[in-house]
């Protein structure tokens, strides 16, 4: 009987095991990890802007959990609990990145492709900070173009052809589903995003002393999105709009990471639709329908997605485009928009109309966040 039961307990681990690695429909798929590329600047940001490190921790947290509650429920009164746990923990700091398998191990077997998507581009966008904020590294802007090559031979890799947010990608039967059924939370995603943005061209303002000179206001006023989320924005940030040189300087790493936020938001419209995708498996083909779209192997040599394409945009880039604030490119009114960083550092921000009131202090006595 030992000896049996010894088999059946064999039998069960083997059953687990291999449920963790088959995704619903119960396909093989291969889940591996890409390092970061090597250089003189890895882990530049830990080391020279800890607070920054601290805020990017609690990001990530964030996106994770929300995935995984949308799994679970869509509660209004649980994903506002679940809203305000993100909170708490971007406001306690953390010294440590999250991993994101275990706070959103539905979501990663579910749907691994996306995740490792996710991943290398998350490493990528990590790649760009660390060289930026290293006072070692010599020819930044060559070992950049190197590693954002490098990126791009990878099959995960998101396409650096600007594709249309605002248009064609956000018209699926569940596009904006996520903003309207969850504006608070909605937000709270694109105040994260502006961040990652704006960072870019404090970094371009001087050495990581000046950096950290400059970056806390910055972090002061995206926290102020966190304590009140800037309701009146009806698109996402847009890199031109908060690191425009930044943008001007690197337009393919800037439309990769807009190409990436705006994943994330179809990734979110199709979680908060199961009256359209009831199960794990529709969840899964829903997406997958989505991610060839945003790989850049399907968009050179040969480009299968063109149609997704985003419309010229001033200074010769392509794109979506922001002509001036509240008003795209294409023609199409966009409404109140985020600053730049340089609006914010100046002090040209203005409160109210287009972003909200600078907080009175960087955070709350207590040390959590004002709900």
């Amino acid at each position: 009987m030992k000896a049996r039961g010894s088999v059946l307990v064999g039998l069960g681990v083997v059953v687990a095991i291999l449920a963790a690695v088959f995704p619903a429909g119960g396909q093989w798929v291969t889940r591996d990890h890409r390092w970061q590329p090597r250089g003189p600047w890895n882990w530049a940001v830990p080391r020279e802007l800890p607070q920054l490190f601290r805020e990017f921790n609690g990001i990530d947290f964030g996106h994770a959990h929300l995935a995984e509650t949308l799994l679970r429920t869509q509660d209004p009164q649980r994903v506002e609990q679940a809203r305000l746990e993100v909170l708490d923990f971007i406001f306690s700091s953390p010294a440590v990145p999250p991993d994101e398998e275990q706070v959103a191990p539905t979501l990663v077997r579910m749907a691994w492709e996306v995740q490792r998507a996710f991943n290398w581009t998350h490493t990528l966008h990590r790649s760009f900070y660390d060289a930026l904020a290293s006072d070692r590294a010599q020819d930044k802007e060559g070992a950049l173009r190197k590693v954002l090559a490098d990126y791009l031979e990878k099959p995960e890799a998101i396409t650096s052809h600007r594709l249309d947010p605002h248009g064609k990608l956000w018209s699926f039967p569940e596009s904006k589903s996520f903003r309207q059924r969850f504006p608070k939370f909605n937000t709270q995603i694109w105040a994260y995003h502006w961040l990652q943005a704006a960072v870019y061209d404090v970094q371009l303002m001087g050495n990581a002393a000046r950096q950290r000179e400059l970056m806390p206001r910055l972090i002061e006023w995206y926290h102020g999105y966190l304590r009140q989320p800037p309701l009146e924005w009806q698109f996402m940030p847009m890199l031109p709009e908060g690191a425009p040189a930044f943008s001007a300087r690197f337009p393919e790493a800037a439309a990769i990471f807009d190409n990436l936020h705006m994943l994330h938001d179809n990734l979110d419209d199709i979680l908060s639709r199961p009256d359209l995708y009831p199960t794990l498996e529709d969840k899964r083909s829903a997406i997958l329908r989505i991610l060839p779209i945003y790989l850049h192997r399907n968009h050179a040599p040969e480009d299968r997605y063109a149609e997704y394409h985003g419309t010229a945009m001033g200074g010769g880039h392509t794109g979506p485009g922001i002509a001036g604030h509240g008003q795209m490119g294409s023609g199409r009114v966009m409404g109140p928009r985020p600053p730049s960083a340089l609006e914010v550092l100046e002090g040209k921000a203005r409160s109210g109309e287009e972003t909200p009131a600078p907080p009175a202090e960087h955070q709350p006595s207590s040390g959590q966040p004002k709900h």
